[in-house]
C-alpha cells in the first residue's frame, strides 16, 4: 500500500476528528477569498466612489483572518498529532521509518489543507456575486452585479494558506521525530494530574476578581472622561480573563471535589473529578476562547451597532438638512430659486444665527477661544431640531457651555472670563451639554448666554469675529439627492455647504461594509473556538475510554454517564462563554456613549444568536463524546 493511499484511508477513517478542522479551515479560506475578491472588485470601488478609502476595512480583516486561521490551524494541528502518537508508533512498529512516517503525516495535511482550500475558494467563485449583492444591500448600492474571478484574490488566498501548509507540516515533522517509540506509544497514556491548589492560588484567584472587577470600573465609569485609559481596561481585563481560569475556576474545582457531602449526590463525583484531572489541561485552551469571543463579540457589536443607528448619528453630527456658512443674501437667493426646480422637496424651518468669536484666559478641555450664541435662537434652534435641551438662565452671570469633547461635568461652578475687543465679561457655567445644534463639521465649544449680555457681546465684536450659519430643515430629506447634488454646483466652496443626506450616505457605506466584515469575523471566531473545544474534547474521550468502561462495569448507566459528561461539557463550554459575554457588557457600556446613542438591543441580539450558534457545537461535541465512550460497551 502506497503512503498516499494511507494517508487517504486514514483521514476517511479519522473524519469524525478532521470534519471540524476541515469546516473551519472551508469557512477561513471562503471568507478571505471573498474579502480579498472584493478590494480587487471595481465595480464595488465606483459605488463607493471618493470613499474608496475605506476599502482597507477589508483589506485589516483578511488579515485578522489570515493570522487567526494561521493560530488556529497550528493549535488544531497539534491536537491532531498528539492524538495519533499511538497509531505513528504502530506503523514504526510494524517497520515504517519515521521518515516514512512523516511523509505519510505531510500527506495527510496536504490532503486535508488542500480539499479546504479547494472547498473554500469554490464556495467563493459560487457565493461571490450574492454576498456582494448583499454587502450593496447593506450599503444601499444600486447596479449590476456581474459573475468574477479574483486572480489576485486567489493568489492571496494561496500564498497564506501555502504558508500555512509548510509551517504545520515543518511542526508535525518535529513533533513526530523528537519523541522515539516508547514515548509515542505512551503518550496517550499519560494520565494528567489533579489540580494542585495553594495559598498562592487563591492569592491569584482574588487577583483576577480584582482585575475584572476594576477593569470593568474603569470601563464603565472612566473611559467617557479620559479615553486614554482603554488601553488599561483591555490590559487589566485580559489578564483578569487569563488569572480567572488559572486560578480562579481551579479553585473552585478543588473546593468542589474536596466537598465530600455534596460530590456524591448523583453524577456529581464522576464530572467534577473529570474537571479536577482534566481542567489544567485546557486552562490555556479556555483563556484563549475568552479572550477571542470577547473580541468577536465587541467587534459585532460596534459594527452593528454603528450600522443600525447610521440615521440617528447622522442626526446628530448634522442636525439641519442643509447648512452653510457665511451665506449672504444671493447664497439665500440661490437656496430659494433651486428649491423650486425640486417639487418634492420643501423646508420645514430656517434658522439663521451669528456665533461670535470669543477669547478666554480660562483654558477649558484644552481650549482658550469660543463661540458664543444667545439664548433665545439656541432655545429655538433645539425646538426646530426636535431636541428636549432648553436652556434657562436666571440672570446675566449665568452661562450655559456647549463641549464638543466628551462631556465633563467638573467644568460645572467654573466661573470664566471671556474677552472680545477689548472687552471682558465674566460669566459662570451652571449646566454643559454635548448635543449638537449645528454640523460637527463647523461646531467649536460654544457658550450660551443671556440675550442681553449677546447684546453687549455683539456690539463690541468687529464683523471678522462674527460667524454666520444658516441652516434649513427639510420634510423629506431621503429625496433631497439630485436637489443637493444641483445646490452643490451653485454654491461657493468657501460658504462650505454640508448636508444631512451625504453623511447619512456616507455613514451608510461605511457602517455597512463594517457590518459585513463584522458578521464573517464573527463567524470565523464562532467556528474556530467551537472546533478548539470540539478537537480538545474528542480526544480526551478516546483518552478516557476505559474510564467509562469501568463505570459501566460497575453499574453506572449509559443515561448517568450522558448526563455526567453533559455538565463536564457545559462548564467547559459555558464557562468562557458566559464570562466573555460579562467582559462584552462592560465593553458595550462606553462602546455606547462612544456612538452616542444605547446599543442595548444590538448586544441582547448578538449575544443570543451567538449563543444559539455556540450552543450547537456544543451539542454536536457532546454526542460525539458519547459516541467514543460508549462504542467500547
Amino acid at each position: 500500500m502506497t503512503l498516499i493511499s494511507m494517508a487517504t484511508r486514514n483521514i476517511k477513517k479519522n473524519f469524525k476528528n478532521y470534519w471540524a478542522f476541515f469546516l473551519s479551515s472551508t469557512f477561513s479560506v471562503f471568507s478571505l477569498y471573498l474579502f480579498m475578491s472584493i478590494v480587487n472588485n471595481s465595480d464595488v470601488k465606483a459605488q463607493l466612489g471618493e470613499m474608496k478609502s475605506v476599502m482597507i476595512i477589508f483589506i485589516i480583516a483578511a488579515y485578522m483572518i489570515a493570522v487567526f486561521s494561521a493560530f488556529f490551524i497550528w493549535y488544531s494541528n497539534s491536537f491532531l498529532i498528539k492524538s495519533r502518537k499511538k497509531e505513528f508508533a504502530t506503523y514504526m512498529l510494524l517497520g515504517m521509518s519515521k521518515k516514512q512516517t512523516v511523509t505519510l503525516n505531510f500527506i495527510e495535511n496536504l490532503i486535508t489543507i488542500f480539499g479546504a482550500f479547494c472547498s473554500g475558494i469554490a464556495l467563493g467563485l459560487i457565493f461571490n456575486k450574492f454576498f456582494v449583492m448583499l454587502l450593496y444591500v447593506m450599503i444601499q448600492a444600486t447596479g449590476d452585479v456581474p459573475f468574477q474571478i479574483s486572480l489576485e484574490a486567489l493568489k492571496f488566498c494561496s500564498i497564506v494558506f501555502g504558508v500555512m501548509f509548510i509551517i504545520i507540516s515543518i511542526h508535525g515533522s518535529i513533533l513526530i521525530y523528537r519523541d522515539n517509540l516508547i514515548d509515542l506509544f505512551n503518550s496517550s497514556k499519560k494520565a494528567e494530574k489533579g489540580l494542585k491548589v495553594s495559598f498562592l492560588t487563591l492569592i491569584i484567584g482574588i487577583l483576577s476578581i480584582v482585575f475584572l472587577g476594576y477593569g470593568y470600573y474603569l470601563s464603565i465609569r472612566k473611559i467617557d472622561s479620559n479615553i486614554f485609559i482603554a488601553p488599561l481596561v483591555v490590559l487589566l481585563v485580559v489578564i483578569g480573563t487569563i488569572l480567572f481560569f488559572t486560578s480562579f475556576t481551579s479553585l473552585i474545582i478543588y473546593i468542589s471535589k474536596k466537598n465530600e457531602k455534596s460530590l456524591f449526590k448523583g453524577t456529581k463525583l464522576i464530572h467534577i473529578s473529570q474537571l479536577y484531572y482534566r481542567y489544567k489541561g485546557n486552562v490555556g485552551t479556555l483563556s484563549v476562547i475568552a479572550v477571542t469571543t470577547t473580541v468577536a463579540l465587541c467587534a459585532m457589536i460596534f459594527c452593528f451597532g454603528l450600522f443600525s443607528n447610521v440615521e440617528k448619528n447622522s442626526r446628530n453630527m448634522r442636525p439641519f438638512s442643509i447648512e452653510y456658512a457665511n451665506g449672504t443674501n444671493n447664497t439665500d437667493k440661490i437656496f430659494d430659486d433651486t428649491i423650486k426646480n425640486h417639487k418634492g422637496i420643501s423646508v420645514a424651518y430656517k434658522d439663521t444665527m451669528e456665533l461670535l468669536r470669543v477669547k478666554s484666559k480660562d483654558y477649558l478641555l484644552g481650549n482658550n477661544t469660543f463661540l458664543v450664541l444667545n439664548e433665545s435662537k439656541f432655545n429655538e434652534i433645539n425646538s426646530h431640531e426636535k431636541s428636549d435641551i432648553k436652556i434657562n438662565l436666571k440672570n446675566d452671570k449665568e452661562c450655559y457651555f456647549f463641549q464638543i469633547a466628551m462631556d465633563n461635568k467638573n467644568v460645572i461652578g467654573k466661573e470664566v472670563k471671556l474677552m472680545g475687543d477689548g472687552s471682558e465679561y465674566n460669566l459662570k457655567i451652571t449646566d454643559t451639554g454635548m448635543k449638537y445644534f449645528i454640523a460637527l463639521d463647523d461646531s467649536k465649544p460654544t457658550f450660551i448666554v443671556k440675550d442681553s449680555v449677546y447684546s453687549k457681546m455683539k456690539s463690541t465684536i468687529s464683523k471678522e469675529n462674527t460667524y454666520k450659519i444658516t441652516g434649513y430643515i427639510l420634510n423629506n430629506d431621503f429625496l433631497s439627492q439630485n436637489f443637493i447634488k444641483d445646490l452643490k454646483s451653485k454654491i461657493l466652496s468657501e460658504n462650505k455647504l454640508l448636508t444631512f443626506y451625504e453623511h447619512f450616505t456616507d455613514g451608510i457605506k461605511l457602517s455597512g461594509m463594517m457590518a459585513f466584515v463584522g458578521l464573517f469575523i464573527g463567524l470565523v471566531f464562532l467556528t474556530a473556538t467551537g472546533s478548539i473545544i470540539y478537537f480538545k474534547m474528542s480526544m480526551e474521550a478516546t483518552e478516557d475510554k476505559n474510564k467509562f468502561i469501568i463505570l459501566r462495569k460497575i453499574g453506572v448507566s449509559k443515561a448517568e454517564i450522558t448526563k455526567a459528561v453533559s455538565k463536564e461539557l457545559m462548564i467547559l463550554f459555558g464557562v468562557p462563554f458566559a464570562l466573555a459575554t460579562i467582559n462584552t457588557f462592560a465593553a458595550s457600556i462606553p462602546i455606547g456613549k462612544m456612538m452616542g446613542f444605547d446599543i442595548t438591543k444590538e448586544l441582547i441580539i448578538i449575544i443570543l444568536v451567538y449563543a444559539v450558534l455556540y450552543s450547537i457545537y456544543y451539542l454536536v461535541t457532546l454526542k460525539s463524546y458519547i459516541k467514543i465512550v460508549s462504542s467500547s460497551y
